[in-house]
């Protein structure tokens, strides 16, 4: 295989050469498989395709593609037509963890979307995209975007986690909560992300969430879902919990 070497003061890095190749990719995906854990992780997400591959030995695995390979041929080769779970994990990899400009990577967010069909690969990329911290006028426009999909329910779940990882400061609270209101869906993981996100706006920023929540239009199971959300974080206290509790919808 031909190399070519990085020079820094303290190591020298090897890049291959050889064209980056999905297929190189799943073998060492593959040869990393454990049979027990695919059952365990096919049970979770019984619709997905799943190798059985542990998430850090995907990111192991995909950061050393990413030290060996062209950013930019990691990043334009598409993923192969029904991609296993541990093959979009590295993609995700490679858009959150690439030295890059942010409005390229945002571009490759966008382009991403249409990959995210279950809540591992959705909760996955959005852990990766750890530039949304300080880039959050570069992402926030994306975000309301996809809070505005309701026909694709990966993308509002995507929409959702964004927010409560990146967007959960009450500077964005008013306007978060005011997109949950237009959600109308009988997604059982939209509901769970809606949840999420407002027990999430709740721990950090008080009952003035539930007030706000409140005057929109949420159905009974997704609001419950919130409550019981809330009553399990460490963040709360045994007297709040109890009344909120009390505030169940039946």
């Amino acid at each position: 295989m031909e190399q070519i070497y990085l020079f820094s003061k303290k190591n020298v890095f090897v890049k291959n050469m050889k064209n980056f190749s999905w297929n190189d990719l799943y073998k060492d995906l593959e040869n990393s498989k454990e049979e027990s854990y695919r059952e365990f992780s096919q049970k979770l997400s019984p619709d997905i395709k799943i190798l059985g591959v542990r998430i850090p030995i995907v990111r192991k695995i995909a950061l050393r593609y990413l030290k060996e390979y062209s950013t930019e041929e990691l990043l334009s080769s598409p993923l192969p037509d029904n991609a296993y779970l541990e093959e979009k994990l590295c993609k995700a990899i490679f858009i959150g963890r690439a030295k890059i400009d942010e409005k390229k990577r945002i571009d490759h967010v966008k382009e991403f979307l249409s990959y995210i069909d279950g809540w591992a690969i959705c909760d996955g990329f959005c852990s990766e995209l750890k530039a949304c911290k300080d880039n959050h006028k570069l992402y926030y426009p994306l975000i309301k975007k996809c809070f505005k999909v309701q026909s694709k329910p990966f993308t509002l779940r995507f929409a959702c986690v964004m927010s409560l990882m990146y967007f959960s400061d009450a500077k964005y609270e008013d306007e978060i909560i005011s997109y949950l209101n237009n959600i109308n869906t009988e997604e059982y993981y939209v509901h769970m992300g809606v949840a999420w996100l407002i027990a999430t706006l709740y721990t950090k920023n008080g009952q003035s969430v539930l007030d706000k929540v409140n005057s929109i239009v949420l159905d009974d199971k997704t609001y419950n879902k919130a409550l019981q959300k809330i009553t399990e974080s460490n963040y709360v206290s045994k007297e709040t919990k109890v009344q909120i509790r009390k505030m169940k919808r039946r």
